[in-house]
């Protein structure tokens, strides 16, 4: 009687070396750095129309038309996709006798409405896209609705907006119209706590900026703790990643002036697939899943197109491209970014 135990042996190898080809092939496309397109780029360092000191905050509007808080010129300026300046608008000086307007958070409301936080003012305030005030609300104080260094700023699925407030270690939700609604967060390390590895009080771990997913999940950045983290709309704790260094995924360590803290992750912002854009201060911008699972990464550090000098806000616009606050470069830079495969 002939046997086929040979013939079946060979049979369970080759089937085993093609499953490990066709893993191997998965696990390598998986792997393979999305096709970022760097698109344009503008501005330099300057006072003059289209030029910057310091651009750290970015918002689009419904037309694709971008607006840049220019902090060390205490302005507003905005311009369309292409970089074309269109208008510049004043800010109120923290410091008179310097062109300084600590003006980082900002997003636009529709409606012809732009919100902007201010952080050594300790106000809110919202302007038509013409540069002209509507209402402000906020003052210095640690009860609810009072602020301390607000930063980042969102708008919620509700259309309500959530603020940064940095030194009181928290997140703070606000009607259009100003009125408080809820808040959460502490001085702390713990999930839904802020900033624990700097004094309280400090504004220099965070939560810094905000942004929000398709779900409505709310995630903000810490500087010093080097961690991102997710919040429900009524601030429960969801998700959270922390990774110092420059490994990849990681968020640097980065020395602000003489302050041997690890500064990493700043501006953050959401695209349509919910994959979570992290800009840092080792000159990069990474994209992770909504826990956290790197994707890929965009830019390094330099100053030719498509580089980065400390990075801060990031936002898109309607067909899906990536705007970078360049701020160590003076500039605004764009990108197309690919669909998911």
């Amino acid at each position: 009687m002939r046997s086929d135990r040979p013939m079946t042996m060979a049979w369970a190898w080759l089937l085993l070396v093609s499953l490990a080809c066709l893993l191997g092939a998965i696990r390598a496309e998986a792997q393979e750095p999305a096709k970022v397109r760097f698109v344009t780029a503008w501005g330099d360092k300057g006072d003059g129309p289209g030029q910057f000191y310091s651009p750290v905050g970015l918002a689009l509007n419904d037309r694709d038309e971008v607006f840049v808080t220019d902090l060390n010129n205490a302005r507003v300026q905005k311009f369309d996709s292409a970089g074309k300046h269109l208008a510049t608008w004043d800010l109120p000086r923290d410091v008179p006798e310097r062109r300084q307007s600590l003006a980082g958070g900002i997003v636009c409301l529709g409606e012809g409405l732009v919100c902007l936080t201010f952080m050594q003012q300790d106000k809110v305030r919202i302007y038509t896209e013409a540069g002209e005030l509507v209402r402000e609300w906020g003052k210095m104080g640690k009860a609810p609705g009072e602020l301390n260094g607000p930063g980042g700023v969102v708008l919620g699925a509700d259309q309500t907006l959530y603020v940064a407030d940095q030194r009181n270690h928290r997140i703070q939700q606000f009607s259009r119209e100003g009125q408080w609604l809820a808040g959460w967060g502490q001085h702390g390390l713990a999930p839904g706590e802020f900033d624990g590895k700097e004094p309280a009080g400090s504004r220099f771990g965070g939560p810094h900026y905000l942004a929000r997913d398709t779900q409505g999940r709310i995630y903000s950045t810490e500087g010093a703790h080097a961690r991102v983290q997710q919040f429900s709309p009524e601030g429960k704790s969801l998700a959270a990643w922390t990774k110092p260094g420059d490994d990849p995924g990681g968020f640097g360590a980065y020395k602000f002036g003489n302050l041997p803290n690890t500064f990493g992750p700043i501006g953050i912002a959401v695209d349509r697939f919910d994959r979570v854009y992290v800009s840092s201060l080792n000159d990069r911008v990474q994209v992770y899943t909504p826990a956290g699972t790197l994707l890929f990464t965009v830019g390094t550090g330099g100053d030719e197109p498509g580089e980065f000098r400390h990075p801060h806000a990031l936002a898109f616009d309607r067909a899906g491209c990536l705007y970078v606050a360049d701020s160590g470069n003076q500039r605004i830079q764009k990108f197309e970014i690919p669909a998911p495969p």
